[in-house]
């Protein structure tokens, strides 16, 4: 009972402030949805917290497609600066894989055995501890080496072609023999 009378006295009270009885209604189931949600939100449990953390680490991990994909967006953007350059499709190939170096641990132990000591090394990689998840600790990131690079470009001149070989050939470390550069149809 209490509930309702607290209701009708709100209703009541914004029944007053606008004249129509159905502006006060809509304010009021309004006021009831903000309050629900926010009612909602503080009993959610901790967990979706930790969960939005397993995909911020999923999200860092570097793939080769997107590697190699984010080298093409880059090549594609800088050649279209070029003049005569109208049209352009770049395809990069990578050799591997990224490699991660994690944080690593050595550990020694010494025995001795009368005369004679025999040394144990063990390494062990170092995990950060966020909640209940363990990840490893990364120091580095090796990324792949690019092997080749096709450009498919409008009609250019031949200077312009060595133009972009050489700067490709300088930009990404490849050799100007694996560069290719076509003209589309």
């Amino acid at each position: 009972m209490k509930k309702i009378a607290f209701f009708d006295k709100i209703k009541e009270k914004f029944g007053k402030i606008f004249n129509t009885k159905k502006k006060s209604i809509i304010l009021m189931i309004t006021t009831i949805v903000v309050m629900s949600l926010l009612a909602i939100s503080v009993f959610l449990p901790k967990s979706s917290k930790s969960n939005s953390k397993k995909e911020s680490n999923k999200t860092t991990e570097i793939s080769v497609a997107s590697y190699a994909s984010s080298i093409e967006k880059k090549l594609t953007d800088m050649l279209l600066m070029i003049d005569d350059v109208k049209d352009v499709s770049v395809f990069v190939m990578v050799d591997s894989t990224p490699q991660i170096q994690y944080l690593t641990e050595t550990e020694e132990t010494v025995t001795k055995n009368g005369t004679n000591e025999t040394t144990t090394k063990s390494t062990t990689v170092v995990f950060e501890k966020n909640g209940s998840i363990s990840t490893p600790v990364v120091v580095t990131t090796i990324m792949p080496k690019v092997t080749g690079v096709l450009i498919v470009v409008n009609k250019i001149d031949a200077s312009t072609k060595l133009n972009i070989t050489s700067s490709i050939s300088v930009v990404l470390n490849v050799e100007s023999s694996c560069i290719s550069i076509l003209q589309e149809r």
